[in-house]
């Protein structure tokens, strides 16, 4: 197997654009570097199983794991920046239910009933709503019952707690 040069693989790190979206191109090198991390881990699996263990040579030894080092890196790096991507839909999401929330509450005090089951159709109906919030990503919203108390819940994102 050839060596592996982590210097020729380098290319822009992975960003987010304004619109929140990533491109073709950065969804792609998330999963180069996910390959190259478990291609690094395999071969130093196998340099491991390869080498002498009765004797060891640290500054030999440290060479074993320096390309890992550097792909797991790399790795770890990428993953957090699909979590912050992925944390920024959360909050959007949850943001849209407290509106939810909002226009809810302003339905019961309008129509003296309380609203059991979400319909947004109602909420545009009287005015509470100019229009359906949408999850970001395309999550259906619900009210759900917890210990007595209405929550509203994402289908992706969980129940928003206060």
């Amino acid at each position: 197997m050839p060596e592996f040069d982590p210097d020729a693989h380098k290319g822009r790190p992975v960003t987010i654009d304004d619109e929140g979206e990533r491109t073709l191109f950065e969804q792609l090198r998330i999963q180069e570097v996910h390959q190259q991390y478990q291609t690094s881990y395999l071969d130093l699996v196998q340099k491991i199983s390869q080498s002498d263990t009765t004797k060891i040579n640290t500054q030999k030894d440290r060479e074993l794991f320096k390309t890992y080092n550097r792909a797991r890196t790399d790795y770890q790096e990428s993953l957090n920046k699909v979590e912050e991507y992925e944390k920024d839909f959360r909050v959007k999401c949850f943001a849209r239910m407290r509106s939810l929330i909002l226009a809810v509450l302003f339905f019961d005090r309008k129509s003296n009933t309380r609203m059991t089951k979400f319909n947004a159709e109602k909420l545009i109906e009287i005015g509470a709503l100019q229009e359906i919030p949408e999850c970001p990503r395309g999550g259906n919203y619900s009210i759900i019952y917890k210990d007595g108390r209405r929550l509203f819940h994402c289908s992706i994102h969980g129940t928003l707690r206060n």
